[in-house]
């Protein structure tokens, strides 16, 4: 193989300018967030039942702090986020004074939701939150369940500020058997009754109950259960090896790195925004060209094993598993680097901090994909 080929398969992958890796990042960026999708949850419940409290609880407190706010009616409001997969219906409360302009704010938006041709514009579940000491089921909270049911809206009611009285639950079993379930949370520790209870419960039951399509969508968006998160990860990753493996296969010389960028910076995106980086061409920028440089720096190694296996026979499938086995190499990295980064820290990193860490994390990362080559 003549050195200037070499030469080209060693630069392919660092040879895009960022103008053209930022049109690259500008389609695998449309491709994942349509994948992603949407997850529309409806949180109602009377004044005081915690419903804000909830929602930082599941979703992270910068949701809360950064969402805007599209009133449907002075009782009720959209809420959500630019690049964001998460919208929730707020109800201001449930009481009697303010029950009809609400009651009839959420018909409207449930109506609406049914009519719509797009999954993506339906409403997807309903929680609505009862506070345990209260001890009380109201009409209004009975009436809101029944008509989600009857929308054909998975239901859960949220048993809120949960402790004092566990044994509340079992009343609730009988009050409201049209519920799809019962969950009781303690979204903040209260007097005598410390930590946190029925986070992980509420997010396992909606992830049951979601249509398939916003499953995807909720598990990015909730910051409660990482094992769910993983797992999309590496449904990501195990596809992304595939289509590797695939596009490596075809013969195509010298170009097979250029073939696997868009594949592998597809990877990296949909797993950044499985973990709640925000999906925009402007701020991941960094972060596809900071891998570019490690895929360059991998490629040229590993995929100049293959393109020499190219002249034996059978050589084009080893190079197809050692592109399958690369971009499973970076994608199980970068899960790594992040998962770590959240047990450290508590929070998951910004792209700067992955754009300064990650380099040296792949660099001693010992899973490239060197049994494949």
């Amino acid at each position: 193989m003549p050195d200037t080929s070499i030469a080209t398969i060693a630069t392919a992958a660092s040879s895009l300018d960022l103008q053209q890796l930022a049109g690259l990042l500008d389609k695998v960026l449309k491709e994942q967030m349509d994948k992603l999708g949407k997850i529309n949850i409806i949180v109602a419940g009377r004044t005081g039942t915690g419903k804000s409290t909830l929602v930082n609880a599941i979703f992270g407190e910068n949701f809360a702090k950064t969402a805007m706010g599209r009133p449907v009616t002075q009782h009720a409001t959209w809420y959500g986020r630019a690049n964001h997969p998460l919208h929730i219906l707020d109800t201001k409360g449930l009481e009697t004074s303010e029950y009809a302009e609400t009651w009839a704010g959420l018909q409207r938006e449930i109506a609406k939701g049914r009519a719509s041709t797009d999954p993506r514009e339906h409403i997807h579940i309903g929680w609505v939150c009862v506070q345990e000491p209260a001890l009380r089921f109201e009409r209004a909270e009975q009436d809101l369940v029944e008509a989600l049911k009857a929308a054909g809206i998975p239901t859960i009611i949220v048993l809120t500020k949960h402790g004092m009285f566990p044994e509340f639950q079992a009343e609730m079993d009988k009050l409201a058997p049209m519920a799809d379930a019962i969950i009781p949370v303690r979204a903040l520790p209260m007097p005598g009754f410390p930590g946190t209870v029925g986070l992980s419960e509420l997010v396992q039951a909606s992830v049951r109950l979601l249509p398939e399509g916003a499953r995807g969508a909720f598990v990015a968006a909730q910051a409660v259960d990482f094992a769910l998160k993983t797992a999309d990860a590496r449904k990501i990753i195990r596809g992304a090896a595939a289509a590797a493996g695939t596009a490596a296969a075809v013969p195509l010389p010298f170009t097979d790195a250029v073939t696997l960028v868009p594949i592998q910076i597809g990877m990296i995106v949909g797993i950044s925004l499985r973990f709640g980086l925000e999906g925009t061409t402007q701020k991941l920028l960094p972060l596809a060209s900071s891998i570019v440089g490690c895929l360059a720096a991998t490629v040229a190694g590993r995929l100049i094993v293959g393109q020499l296996l190219k002249f034996l026979p059978g050589g084009s499938l080893v190079n197809a598993g050692v592109a399958a086995a690369v971009t499973t190499g970076l994608g199980e990295a970068y899960l790594a680097f992040l998962l770590a980064f959240h047990q450290r820290t508590g929070r998951m990193p910004s792209v700067d901090e992955i754009v300064g860490g990650f380099s040296g994390f792949w660099k001693k990362w010992g899973k490239k994909g060197d049994a494949a080559a």
